[in-house]
């Protein structure tokens, strides 16, 4: 036993050793009988706990960093030779605008073995809705409402209108990541909030043009301009 006095403290401590404890008693002149008991060196036959890393849950790739590992699928030289998935709205104001020019882009590229398909993307939207705006924009291709977002989800899009283009028919084995074009239809709209009188470049209509003449497309992602779809 050791006995030590701290004359800062203006009280006396008793230290009782007793591997793998040590007792310690102190009797403070301000507070007397109260007794500390201080545990140290207690050995334990449970091993101590070692945190570990949790993998970094996967990221899905943009549509730039898939152009660079994953090739476009080869244009095939029958009909169809591609097929122009079209995400659209009924109330997307941009979206609405371009319907014009996505009929003028079918009537010529439909001919030449392309088929357009029109992916309402911004559900729940209903059958009277829908109908109303086929009329009212004339839309000629066909469209389906994709109501639990699984085509928007497999090409990953994010915007209407946004554009993917794939080869072969709708009904072909698609690899999503393979797609020969995606991104927006021209470069009318450089912003939301922004838009030229005409448009200067004209992706998808260069892009098609490129795959009707067996080529892949000399430039296969652009950035679409649009309303965000909700996730």
């Amino acid at each position: 036993m050791l006995n030590m006095l701290d004359t800062r403290l203006g009280s006396t401590v008793e230290i009782l050793v007793s591997a793998p404890v040590m007792l310690c008693k102190q009797r403070d002149a301000a507070v007397a009988g109260a007794t500390l008991l201080i545990l140290i060196g207690c050995s334990s036959s449970t091993a101590p706990t070692v945190p570990t890393e949790t993998p970094p849950s996967p990221t899905a790739r943009s549509p730039l960093e898939v152009t660079s590992i994953t090739p476009p699928a080869a244009v095939p030289i029958a009909s169809p030779r591609a097929t122009v998935w079209l995400f659209i709205s009924t109330d997307c104001p941009i979206c609405n605008n371009y319907q014009p020019e996505l009929e003028r882009l079918r009537a010529r590229y439909t001919p030449l073995g392309v088929d357009f398909i029109g992916v309402y993307a911004e559900v729940p939207v209903s059958a009277g809705e829908v109908a109303d705006h086929i009329r009212q924009f004339a839309i000629a291709y066909p469209t389906v409402v994709d109501e639990d977002h699984a085509i928007r989800k497999r090409f990953g899009v994010r915007f209407v209108p946004e554009v993917v283009v794939t080869a072969g028919g709708r009904d072909a084995t698609i690899d999503p990541r393979a797609f020969l074009y995606r991104g927006r239809i021209d470069d009318q709209y450089p912003e939301r909030g922004s838009r030229r009188p005409s448009a200067t470049t004209h992706d998808l209509n260069d892009a098609l043009r490129d795959i009707t003449q067996g080529k892949a497309p000399a430039a296969r992602v652009t950035t679409p301009v649009g309303c965000v779809l909700e996730p």
